[in-house]
């Protein structure tokens, strides 16, 4: 039963994980959409559109590739530091059995 919680909340870890990378992206450039267009028509009064959008699309688009591979270099860090954690866990009683039955 342990087990099936214990990879349930490993499916569940993984989902969040990808949809916060995946947000990550989509609201950094849906915020550089947004600047560019106040840019062009509040500030610049239509002046320039569309090339402060985008420009600032392409900005936008930069910052969430970065911020992709952050949180993907940072999850899977994670990640590999829970599963040494887990292979500690057990590894350890193992090898105290084989000391306890050897004696």
């Amino acid at each position: 039963m342990s087990s099936v919680r214990e990879e349930l909340g490993s499916v569940f870890r993984s989902l969040s994980t990808a949809s916060t990378i995946a947000m990550s992206v989509v609201f950094s450039t849906f915020a550089g959409v947004l600047a560019g267009y106040y840019l062009d028509t509040w500030l610049f009064e239509r002046k320039t559109y569309p090339w402060l959008t985008i420009i600032c699309f392409g900005f936008g688009l930069a910052g969430g590739i970065k911020n992709f591979l952050i949180l993907s270099r940072r999850f899977a860090e994670e990640a590999e530091k829970a599963e040494r954690r887990g292979q500690k866990n057990k590894t350890s009683p193992d090898k105290t059995r084989d000391v306890d039955s050897n004696v």
